[in-house]
């Protein structure tokens, strides 16, 4: 019986355990996720929000809520102002009460477990890619305070590696290199409340301008046809590769800030032309082309471009003549909505394997090996029966019978005469 008992106990504190645990392991991620380590530290001082070192013992639990979910209500109650001066206040960050528990949690588990006032130590290495010689570089360090540069110290590697003792644990870090005329940078990092030691890696590459490694692997059109605008909107992916070792940055001279890294064929004349992964700076737009301006990385990249075309009464065309070699072209269309006529390039037709559209009558387009300087030409038109309303038909058809019988008549009477 007693043997039991104890088991039962036993279970039980490996239960309440593992509970806590998890309540606190869920704390710490919010803590990350809801953006409160990008302005809040624990026991090292304030940040650009104030040290939440033992701050339930400051608060009440409702208070603490408050201060997670709906801060203006504790400014007000308190007349709390920002700490830093320039630094807005907090924002309201959609933090659920029950969020905002785990949280408050997670910060109470930290009283015991951390010192308060201890520093934080720093490791990184820098690894070129194109190189494998490690060599000695000069990075800078910068400390980073919401999205101002507080300070910036110059560090010299040893075989690409580096270490810095005694740091801050109450600013935000960030590593930067200008190698072979490109900046590198680590994205801006913290230090969580239980961490003192970081390790980091930053990766370069040495820069070339021969573009025989890049290429065009694929390319995709996907169309939809709007029917109260009347539009076509197109959606273009570009899938590139640069097949080497090296960035690739342009043939254009170094001291430029715009690369042109590699030129994509447009259609003239369309609309609303959009980038929605990246800013339209970023490129450059002419009449027929849109141009690529960063700097390309070994591997492959993904440019997705949008845009739009109003259809004209009866037939609406598009052309273009290719500025690179592609290795396949696919567009993809709803044709039980839109006909569309190609010409200029060879091509087989199939009913699109994309899941996403099963259910849609989409049909794909597939063409091999296009060469620069290839013509694509593509008409558009809509069905016929899109252009006739069943109303309009039934009135259409009537009047046919109409005219049939009425000439019927006509007749008959001609012949009784």
């Amino acid at each position: 019986m007693k043997s039991s008992y104890l088991i039962i106990l036993f279970l039980f504190f490996i239960f309440i355990s593992l509970s806590s645990y998890s309540i606190t392991d869920e704390g710490r991620s919010l803590f990350v996720e809801k953006r409160c380590v990008t302005c809040h530290v624990v026991g090292r001082g304030v940040f650009v929000g104030p040290d939440l070192w033992k701050v339930n013992n400051k608060y009440s639990k409702t208070d603490m809520i408050s201060w997670i979910s709906n801060t203006d209500s504790i400014y007000e109650k308190y007349n709390k102002k920002p700490i830093n001066t320039g630094y807005p206040p907090m924002p309201n960050m959609k933090v659920s009460t029950s969020e905002s528990l785990k949280i408050i949690n997670y910060l109470k588990s930290l009283d015991t477990s951390i010192k308060s006032g201890t520093n934080v130590k720093l490791r990184g290495e820098v690894k070129n890619f194109s190189n494998e010689n490690n060599q000695n570089y000069e990075v800078s360090l910068e400390s980073v305070m919401a999205e101002k540069v507080l300070n910036e110290k110059k560090i010299t590697t040893k075989n690409g590696i580096f270490e810095v003792n005694n740091l801050k644990g109450n600013i935000a870090y960030r590593v930067k290199i200008f190698h072979d005329g490109i900046e590198y940078s680590t994205d801006k990092f913290y230090y969580m409340p239980e961490e003192n030691y970081k390790d980091i890696d930053l990766t370069i590459y040495d820069s070339s301008q021969n573009p025989d490694s890049i290429e065009i692997k694929s390319s995709h059109i996907v169309i939809s046809y709007d029917e109260e605008s009347n539009n076509l909107l197109f959606a273009e992916i570009q899938n590139v590769n640069n097949n080497s070792k090296f960035i690739y940055v342009g043939l254009n001279s170094l001291i430029e800030q715009k690369r042109n890294i590699i030129k994509f064929s447009k259609f003239s004349n369309i609309e609303n032309l959009s980038f929605p992964h990246r800013s339209g700076e970023t490129f450059i737009i002419n009449n027929d082309s849109i141009v690529e301006t960063i700097p390309m990385p070994p591997g492959q990249r993904r440019i997705v471009f949008t845009y739009t075309k109003q259809l004209n009464f009866l037939t609406t065309k598009l052309a273009k003549n290719f500025s690179n070699n592609i290795e396949s072209l696919t567009i993809i269309i709803p044709e039980d909505k839109i006909k569309m006529k190609v010409k200029g390039l060879d091509f087989t037709k199939s009913q699109s394997d994309i899941k996403e559209l099963k259910d849609e009558s989409y049909v794909t387009y597939s063409f091999d090996n296009i060469l620069v300087n290839n013509n694509l030409e593509l008409t558009f038109s809509k069905p016929l029966e899109n252009y006739i309303s069943t109303r309009i038909m039934i009135l259409i058809i009537f009047l046919i019978l109409s005219s049939i019988v009425a000439f019927y008549l006509y007749r008959k009477n001609i012949f009784k005469i």
